[in-house]
């Protein structure tokens, strides 16, 4: 249909109009929503009991939530739950062909859904087995799947040496591949909510950047996510604060030994072997992986948690997250005093923020009764309100954030790739 002059004037006005009055909508929400999800108690004492109803019949019990990224990520292990009989293995291709494997749950009829996105954990998506099943326990649609060349990768030999990890930049992709897969799901309603853990909440946010035109995803929620790749790594240097050649990073190099295929590498191996397979360099690498400057491209919702606490994550990356989202209305990070690293101490609680976050937050949710928000696991009791056990993330700005980043840490001679990166 043809406009004449006046109506189609009238409707570019309306155009412009419209996404002023949606951002206000949509920053109101965000804000109610994010206050709802600090006023619920949060009990650092939490202690697991009885078993976890987004498991059925199977009689889950409950732990606690560092099992998720130790013991109960090991399939076999005793506290490692089977995946529920409503999901299937899947397998799909990033954008560069990349192989990835998952599990995929969906509903009879539509949904609104969720893309799960793991941690640095040598079992990839088996390690948020427990936040897949409790999403669609209340309602969603909900992928957990790998990112490039972990564990399930390797050994059906699809991962290294023909696919290799980079830390964030392919593995981000990856991720938008993921809720790309989902989206063309029969019965799934609208974009996709987006979770990560640990590395998975940077690339959460990373991904989110990629997406910057919104077409897979409506928001995003992350805990603990590194601020800047480079700078995490560098927060482990031996000894701290050193130049090159005197760096050395025997923390981080004991988890890429454990995580990264074939389980022999350090961190500036790992870096330079993947970089001669995708044409590149360490330092370019880690450029593309300063998720405190990627928020700036997002422009969906995207909350954000820290721990105090944490014992991986330095805490002063939450300050970095801080830093660059000032003056946007729909981004917001926090840092409460206990926690520990990505699945914090109260499973309850997180399973709540997460749940009240996304029914909030995805159009389709709000308007279906299917979707509830219900923790699948018991409260304990006693613990204040999250929002008074908070760490000021005072002195936050784009200035002080860049302040931090660190030299590339495989040769601080060249700079900061974090800067480099934009």
């Amino acid at each position: 249909m043809r406009l004449r002059p006046a109506a189609l004037a009238l409707a570019l006005i309306l155009g412009l109009a419209a996404p002023a009055a949606a951002t206000a909508d949509s920053a109101a929400r965000f804000h109610a929503t994010v206050d709802g999800i600090l006023a619920q108690p949060y009990q650092p004492d939490y202690v697991p009991t009885g078993t976890d109803s987004a498991f059925g019949a199977a009689g889950v019990l409950d732990t606690a939530p560092a099992e998720d990224y130790t013991t109960g990520s090991i399939p076999g292990s005793p506290d490692a739950p089977a995946w529920p009989p409503w999901f299937t293995p899947v397998s799909f291709t990033s954008g560069d062909g990349a192989p990835l494997l998952g599990e995929l749950g969906l509903h009879p009829g539509t949904a609104p859904a969720v893309v799960v996105v793991h941690g640095f954990n040598t079992h990839g998506y088996a390690s948020v087995i427990r936040w897949a099943a409790m999403l669609y326990a209340n309602g969603y649609d909900v992928l957990a799947a790998d990112q490039r060349d972990y564990s399930f990768e390797y050994s059906a030999g699809v991962g290294y040496p023909a696919w290799q990890q980079t830390f964030g930049w392919k593995e981000s992709q990856d991720v938008l591949a993921a809720g790309r897969y989902l989206d063309a799901q029969k019965g799934v309603h609208g974009k996709a909510g987006l979770v990560g853990f640990s590395e998975g909440g940077q690339n959460t946010v990373l991904a989110l950047a990629l997406d910057h035109d919104r077409q897979v995803f409506a928001a995003g929620l992350q805990f603990s996510g590194p601020a800047d790749q480079d700078t995490q790594i560098y927060s482990t240097a031996v000894p701290a604060g050193c130049a090159s050649p005197a760096c050395t990073y025997p923390s981080t190099d004991a988890l890429v030994a454990l995580v990264v295929p074939p389980y022999d590498m350090d961190v500036c191996t790992a870096l330079t072997s993947a970089a001669t397979l995708y044409g590149t360099d360490g330092f370019t690498i880690l450029s593309h992986e300063t998720a405190a400057h990627a928020q700036t491209l997002v422009s969906v919702p995207l909350l954000s948690f820290y721990s105090a606490d944490d014992s991986l994550v330095p805490p002063f990356e939450a300050q970095m997250m801080a830093g660059y989202e000032v003056g946007n209305p729909i981004q917001a990070t926090y840092e409460v005093t206990r926690g520990e690293h990505a699945y914090f101490f109260d499973r309850w609680w997180q399973q709540r923020a997460i749940l009240l976050y996304f029914k909030a937050m995805l159009p389709e949710a709000q308007s279906d009764p299917a979707v509830t928000t219900t923790p699948t696991v018991q409260q304990t009791f006693g613990g204040l309100a999250f929002g008074d056990q908070l760490v000021p993330l005072t002195g936050a700005s784009r200035a002080a954030t860049d302040a931090r980043l660190a030299p590339y840490v495989c040769d601080t001679t060249r700079g900061v790739p974090g800067l480099a990166g934009g």
